[in-house]
């Protein structure tokens, strides 16, 4: 009798042990999935956040795992030869040996030499040329015009988004070193662009005259290019309606950016991207949890 009472109580004692065993698995089980359910997806940073990090370009993220390898190079615009941001471009791009490429901008015209191609397009036209050189594949990353056209004016006046597309430009031009004629190039290359990429914009001339009265009304002052305040477009500042108008044009392609980069990057396996550095910082919490992700389905 002794015996057999021993035995009730050892075995009521192992069932108990394999309850709490099995409770304490569920829970555990249940923690990691609720764990992983309130990992929150990040946003993509504002400009009040970015005002506060301190940052120097060029700003460089690059990411890496046993299958992927993601380089962003958060560049400076330039389009001098003699900056040496272009070597370390060059240099980081050759090591890499991408897959695919992205540049900024649309499609970026190359010339013969490295040093023409640099001074006409820049430091995304410089990509453009390695990628044709090493037969890389690469397009622009941008949003179609037309999409981030009809996005903006659900928000604002026709009128002051193209003023600020017009004035964005500006700051773009001064920048260059190979521009004569402002009024034919704005009109020629620039405007005659714009509409052929489908937006719903007048004769590339008659909007040329459009805009710079656009412009006069909102400055007071007669437009002249080359004294053109950048700080009255871009995004950073808070000076004019121009710089909302910008800030709601970078945000929306942010978020454009980031899937393109992250779709690519499911195709391929090494993939260089040249971007504004600002836009680097702004995405990069939100570029690391989708690589992670890619990561945990591979």
């Amino acid at each position: 009798m002794k015996t057999n009472k021993r035995h009730t109580i050892f075995f009521h004692l192992l069932v108990l042990i394999v309850i709490v065993f099995t409770i304490s698995c569920s829970n555990n089980g249940q923690h990691k999935e609720k764990e992983h359910q309130n990992k929150t997806k990040p946003k993509i940073l504002n400009f009040s956040e970015l005002e506060k990090i301190d940052y120097q370009l060029p700003y460089i993220l690059e990411l890496k795992n046993k299958s992927k390898h993601l380089i962003m190079y958060g560049c400076k615009h330039s389009f001098n030869p003699s900056d040496t941001m272009f070597i370390d471009i060059q240099n980081k791009f050759e090591n890499l040996k991408p897959d695919f490429a992205f540049n900024e901008g649309g499609n970026w015209p190359i010339y013969d030499s490295r040093n023409e191609t640099v001074m006409k397009s820049g430091e995304q036209g410089f990509l453009r040329f390695l990628c044709k050189k090493d037969n890389v594949p690469v397009r622009s990353y941008e949003p179609k015009p037309i999409e981030e056209y009809e996005y903006l004016v659900s928000k604002f006046k026709k009128d002051n988004v193209l003023l600020m597309y017009f004035c964005r430009q500006i700051v773009q031009i001064q920048n260059r070193q190979d521009i004569g004629d402002f009024k034919e190039f704005i009109i020629n290359d620039y405007l005659t662009g714009l509409k052929n990429s489908g937006l719903p914009i007048d004769n590339p001339e008659n909007e040329y005259y459009k805009l710079t009265e656009n412009y006069e009304h909102l400055f007071g002052s007669e437009m002249n290019w080359k004294e053109f305040k950048p700080e009255s477009v871009l995004p950073i500042y808070n000076n004019t309606i121009l710089n909302e108008i910008n800030r709601t044009s970078v945000n929306f392609r942010d978020l454009h950016i980031v899937n393109e980069i992250i779709n690519e990057l499911k195709k391929n396996d090494k993939v260089f991207v040249l971007i504004g550095g600002s836009h680097v910082i702004k995405q990069e919490a939100l570029i690391k949890y989708y690589f992670d992700e890619i990561n945990k389905s591979n």
